[in-house]
């Protein structure tokens, strides 16, 4: 069965991003790389913009991959929302044009990027099927901030947080997120400046969230000063983590982590 002919255009416009960058696609050089008529593709794609942000989405399958791993692991939602968090970041700092068009330049110049993301998963569906409910709705969420508050009101629902520290955590992540994104643009292709910049990133990130936590929790799966990330435990041969999660003496509560 042939691909539709809104897959081969995304995937025709995904393999120009990955050689020639955001600078210079046009319907014209899709319709080239896709062996079909401008026409063709304007009949489901209204511009090259449209067309860029939808194929953009096809960078976070590895993190999509991550997120299912992840979720299949026992963690409170302040220590998996951290774990995706060191995924987006390793993924959008080792392409960091792409994911600041995504999700900052092209919303601030009005378009919709909720409607590019539901377009991508409506012609790969194979690719965050069987994901849980939770995340599904983090790759569908409108806004950066809207995705992060997701586990953030889960752990305000669980007492780790107040509301209110749900809130300024969302803010405070979106905004060094973006911050440390766009502080890469003209270096993230040296291979060595995804790892740095995602580990100053998480150990800013973890500073933050023990700032915020409510007396009697704590964050176990990393480490306030020096986190560990899991970037560095990446499987042989796979994009998926292997979750590493430290030993603690006693019994704690699978929703919530109690100190002391």
């Amino acid at each position: 069965m042939s691909a539709s002919p809104k897959r081969r255009y995304i995937e025709a416009t995904y393999n120009l991003l990955k050689r020639e960058g955001l600078d210079g696609i046009t319907i014209r050089k899709v319709a080239s790389e896709a062996g079909c008529t401008s026409g063709a593709i304007y009949k489901h794609f209204k511009d090259a913009n449209e067309l860029i942000a939808v194929a953009s989405v096809r960078y976070l399958r590895d993190y999509a991959e991550d997120a299912r791993t992840l979720s299949k692991v026992d963690l409170n939602p302040l220590e998996l929302n951290l774990q995706l968090w060191e995924c987006f970041a390793f993924y959008s700092f080792t392409d960091a044009p792409i994911f600041e068009n995504l999700f900052f330049s092209l919303s601030e110049a009005g378009y919709d990027t909720t409607k590019a993301v539901d377009i991508y998963y409506e012609c790969f569906p194979e690719e965050i099927q069987d994901q849980k409910g939770f995340i599904q709705e983090m790759f569908s969420g409108a806004t950066m901030f809207e995705r992060d508050s997701i586990l953030l009101k889960q752990a305000a629902q669980i007492g780790a947080l107040t509301e209110e520290s749900a809130r300024y955590l969302c803010t405070l992540d979106t905004y060094l997120f973006r911050g440390m994104l766009a502080s890469v643009r003209g270096t993230y292709q040296d291979p060595l400046v995804a790892r740095a910049t995602t580990r100053d990133f998480m150990r800013l990130l973890v500073r933050g969230y023990e700032s915020q936590l409510n007396p009697g929790y704590s964050i176990l799966v990393v480490k306030p000063f020096s986190p560990s990330l899991n970037l560095d435990q990446k499987l042989e041969g796979s994009q998926a983590y292997q979750v590493v999660i430290p030993m603690t003496a006693g019994k704690q509560p699978k929703t919530a982590r109690r100190s002391g």
